[in-house]
């Protein structure tokens, strides 16, 4: 039997046709266009590999500022997440279609270095200066954000498109492959510049600036590095004489017009309301709650390299099963997380948080390759629309979390286990947090399912339409 990977796709009318493709890698063999590839996981990995550093960091080092019964680095955190979800909604897909790809990624990385430098100045100015630095850091931050994301899932379905041509395999196995080896650049990154922090502040005992320092000019260097990637051409916009409100809610109007993606709602929520829940209450309240906020790079570590790991096995995996197992497996991750702590609220032993930090790993693997994979397959019309929606779905749930989380209050004379201390004295109900997680984790299962129904449908309606157009 032919091995499938070498085999060239037999038909008529190919979808991914050197006539029909939107990619100008046509003259490059399959390992020219993985190198391209790869050197633009690893610049977007190291800028975002800071900025995820610095966000771990948040609640950690800006925690003893408060106001409304939340600390200054859930504050920021929110602040960043929801300009993040903003810039996603009203113009990620027009900045990424003018712009193009390849210098969308680039313009999202230099702002991406005004969150990053945000930390390194809140480090220098007095407490009263801190809240303006760290917020307006985190406005600005959050608005690359949305269109970088957007303009990555663009690179990466045009490139799947050429390595799918030029490799003669169908797209949806070039996207789990490159999708799996971006997953493991981009998390692996994250590992080391996240332990980086606990390396100069506890092997070197050098100060937290250094730490900042670090990472501001990391962000810098990377942000640079993209622009020796491959360019695609700035496609024609199909929409072009339609009004700027048409083509700036193009993320808003995929999401109203396609049926499949309400239904992948809960899989990108689960996401972003586990991530608000391990950053705002694990790391920034139970690792100090155990006397261990020196190795909070440590922790904050662990996610991204079990993800890193996995990244590579799941994208393999994916092959021979499909995705959906895959992402079904990460919506249970999650929704143990949040589990653990349901059961036992207090949790914070070493083997505890080393496990609850795991899961996050386990579930973020899916949601870092698997996942942007199976939107690029599901959402192949519109990738721009496609990967704002990701933004949308994920960003908009995490900043609903980093803002209504923190006001789950209860009274200190409260016999209820759930009514747990934070270290700023006062009392916060976890349970609300936890039972959020887990219902979005079972609507994410649930969620997918019919999503892959109905994509299944339109591919044999679209396969039964061709051999009508076309009959033998």
């Amino acid at each position: 039997m032919p091995n499938p990977a070498k085999t060239p796709l037999l038909r008529d009318d190919p979808p991914y046709s050197r006539t029909t493709s939107r990619s100008s890698m046509s003259a490059m063999t399959p390992s020219q266009i993985i190198k391209t590839f790869v050197l633009m996981a690893i610049c977007f990995s190291a800028n975002h590999g800071a900025v995820t550093a610095c966000l771990g960091l948040s609640s950690s080092r800006l925690g003893d500022l408060t106001f409304l019964d939340a600390d200054l680095g859930t504050w920021q955190s929110g602040a960043l997440y929801l300009s993040y979800t903003l810039s996603a909604v009203f113009g990620a897909t027009l900045i990424v279609k003018r712009l193009g790809a390849r210098d969308g990624i680039f313009t999202g990385l230099v702002i991406y270095c005004v969150y990053v430098s945000c930390f390194l100045l809140a480090s220098i100015v007095p407490d009263t200066a801190k809240w303006p630095v760290a917020i307006t850091g985190a406005l600005i931050g959050g608005v690359g954000g949305g269109f970088l994301w957007t303009a990555q899932g663009a690179y990466f379905g045009k490139t799947a498109e050429a390595y799918a041509l030029a490799a003669a395999i169908p797209k949806e196995e070039a996207t789990a492959y490159l999708g799996g080896i971006f997953a493991f650049f981009y998390l692996f990154e994250e590992v080391v510049l996240k332990a980086l922090s606990t390396l100069i502040t506890e092997t070197l005992g050098l100060d937290w600036l250094v730490v900042f320092i670090t990472y501001t000019i990391i962000s810098a260097l990377s942000a640079f590095g993209i622009l020796f990637v491959h360019k695609f051409p700035v496609e024609v916009d199909e929409d072009d004489s339609k009004p700027l409100c048409y083509k700036v809610q193009s993320a808003t109007r995929l999401l109203s017009t396609d049926p499949k993606m309400k239904y992948m709602i809960p899989l990108n929520a689960v996401f972003g309301f586990a991530a608000a829940f391990l950053t705002a209450y694990v790391a920034g309240q139970v690792v100090s709650r155990a006397d261990l906020d020196n190795y909070i790079g440590v922790f904050t570590a662990i996610p991204a390299g079990v993800a890193a790991i996995l990244s590579l096995v799941t994208g393999r995996v994916a092959k021979y099963t499909g995705k959906g197992p895959v992402l079904i497996g990460g919506a249970v991750a999650f929704g143990c997380l949040a589990a653990m702590f349901m059961i036992y609220p207090e949790g914070d032993s070493w083997a505890f948080l080393i496990t609850a930090f795991t899961l996050m790993g386990i579930g973020r693997s899916t949601f870092e390759g698997t996942l942007r994979a199976t939107f690029a397959d599901y959402f192949s019309k519109d990738l721009e629309g496609a990967f704002a929606n990701i933004i949308l779905q994920s960003g908009l749930s995490s900043a609903t979390a980093f803002f209504l989380f923190p006001h789950f209050g209860c009274s200190k004379d409260s016999s209820s286990t759930y009514c747990v201390e934070y270290k700023d004295g006062s009392y916060h109900n976890v349970l609300v947090l936890e039972l959020v997680v887990i219902l979005t984790a079972v609507l994410a299962i649930f969620g997918y399912l019919r999503a892959s129904a109905l994509d299944r449908k339109e591919k044999e309606k679209d396969r039964l339409a061709k051999e009508f157009a076309n009959p033998v």
